[in-house]
């Protein structure tokens, strides 16, 4: 089970990355992609992918949209006064950059691929599914927990 060098995916996936450089390759050129060597292209190695597409730049700007997305969840926490809200978004947000990390050490090779799927870049429904119901149920409790509670002044309402 153990082996010095690593599996074929992430050979393919280092290449990949490697050859998009700082900005990128155009469609024909990104030749890991067009001609299939890095075979799950758009599941579990779709941020080697968008890194060949896309270059460094590309890489950063992924990784600063989920950074954004995580310190957004947390503030949503720090600012909000129900702690069951406090809850789910830390787990929201804990959960995004789990996936996040170890798809990125997955596809880098600092981890073993296990089929953990980019949130909301990953082709396959379940994934996708999952995190847009939980940012449903998370939008729901922030913006309707106590809105039949409560009138327009602030002052509670019985009818």
């Amino acid at each position: 089970f153990l082996s010095e060098k690593p599996s074929y995916h992430v050979q393919q996936s280092l290449i990949a990355i490697g050859s998009g450089g700082f900005t990128g390759k155009d469609k024909d050129d990104a030749t890991q992609t067009q001609m299939k060597f890095l075979p799950i292209a758009t599941s579990d190695f779709i941020f080697a992918f968008l890194v060949e597409r896309t270059g460094f730049l590309g890489a950063l700007a992924v990784i600063l949209i989920y950074v954004m997305l995580i310190l957004h969840l947390l503030s949503v926490s720090v600012f909000n006064k129900d702690y069951y809200i406090k809850v789910v978004t830390v787990g929201i947000s804990f959960m995004i950059f789990i996936y996040m990390g170890v798809n990125i050490a997955m596809t880098i090779g600092f981890a073993p691929v296990v089929g953990v799927p980019l949130p909301m870049f990953s082709y396959g429904g379940s994934s996708f599914l999952n995190f847009i119901i939980l940012f449903a149920i998370m939008q729901n409790l922030i913006s309707f927990r106590y809105k039949d509670m409560y009138d327009g002044r602030g002052t509670k309402s019985f009818v």
